[in-house]
């Protein structure tokens, strides 16, 4: 089997979680905007706007869905310019939680930028234990902080930067 060249190509496939969930990745289009708004307003307490999604539709910070058979189950927005990655968003549906749905998504993001790009990068709310673990369990390192990055229901709240070298 021979890579892909481009990382558009490259983000589309497929996978089984640990757990046994089969997925399809595939990159966001037109038609999945209401649904990808909707997953995201369920999952972030400041959710992204429709017209930052519409943003994804083209090559600058392609967003890959992750769908169970007909149902989406998950999405990642990632970036890659200078030899760098970020994953700027990412989320499961609620109901879909803890089956490995995140984790495959993520090793499915790193094994296609990995061509791209020397590390990826991220940023996540430092009180977002969940999600800490998760990066930590990919081998993700924390090289910073980002202090009162994020909107919080009382003020701001710090990011910590994490890193993980493709």
């Amino acid at each position: 089997m021979t890579k892909p060249n481009s990382l558009p190509e490259a983000l589309t496939g497929s996978a089984t979680t640990g757990g046994g969930v089969q997925l399809e990745y595939r990159l966001l289009d037109a038609s999945l905007l209401d649904t990808v708004c909707q997953l995201e307003r369920e999952a972030h307490s400041h959710p992204w706007s429709r017209n930052l999604f519409a943003d994804c539709l083209g090559a600058r910070q392609p967003c890959v869905v992750a769908f169970n058979h007909s149902q989406l189950v998950g999405y990642a927005v990632i970036k890659v310019a200078a030899g760098n990655a970020e994953l700027l968003n990412i989320a499961v549906a609620a109901n879909c939680r803890r089956q490995g749905i995140a984790h495959a998504l993520l090793q499915h993001i790193i094994s296609a930028v990995s061509p791209h790009a020397d590390t990826l990068y991220l940023e996540v709310r430092q009180s977002n234990q969940t999600a800490l673990e998760l990066y930590d369990t990919l081998g993700f390192v924390e090289v910073g902080i980002r202090p009162n990055y994020y909107p919080a229901k009382k003020g701001r709240e710090d990011a910590v930067i994490l890193a993980y070298p493709l």
